[in-house]
């Protein structure tokens, strides 16, 4: 008798001590609802930077490239009145942007497969060096460094 009492205790005692650890794998399956949470990130991931060099720009559409390579695809992207157009940190129009110059921003990825919305638009950027520029002062750098070399034998 004394031992079906102590083993009636013993499985009471470790049924007791294993519900607070059956109590801690909830919030273990709480956690699994926070991956949910990392999709809100995603959202964020439908814009993009804009840089390019303005071809035509109406009230409600902006056609870039990006870069001055002949071959270089145009870009169209949609405007609205929610648009934000600035110059560096001063407020800007939409008549400030001119044709031939190089603006930069941020682009909301469309949704409906049309075009991509601009949501800013910056005028006063400047543009990048091109390879092709640093690439021919290279080649003339090369050629009067051995005739400096010649000079000094």
């Amino acid at each position: 008798m004394k031992t079906a009492l102590i083993h009636k205790v013993t499985i009471l005692l470790i049924i007791t001590f294993s519900l607070p650890l059956l109590a801690a794998d909830k919030p273990k399956a709480k956690a699994s609802e926070k991956p949910a949470a990392k999709t809100e990130p995603k959202a964020k991931e439908d814009t993009y930077p804009l840089y390019g060099k303005v071809v035509t720009v109406t009230s409600r559409t902006l056609t870039v490239v990006r870069s001055e390579n002949e071959e270089a695809k145009e870009a169209k992207y949609s405007i609205g009145s929610s648009t934000q157009v600035v110059n560096g940190d001063k407020p800007a129009t939409i008549e400030d942007v001119k044709i031939g110059q190089w603006v930069g921003g941020s682009v909301k990825k469309a949704t409906d497969g049309g075009n991509d919305f601009v949501t800013k638009i910056n005028v006063g950027v400047k543009q990048k060096k091109s390879p092709g520029k640093t690439g021919a002062s290279k080649a003339k750098k090369e050629s009067t460094t051995p005739k400096k070399k010649e000079k000094a034998e």
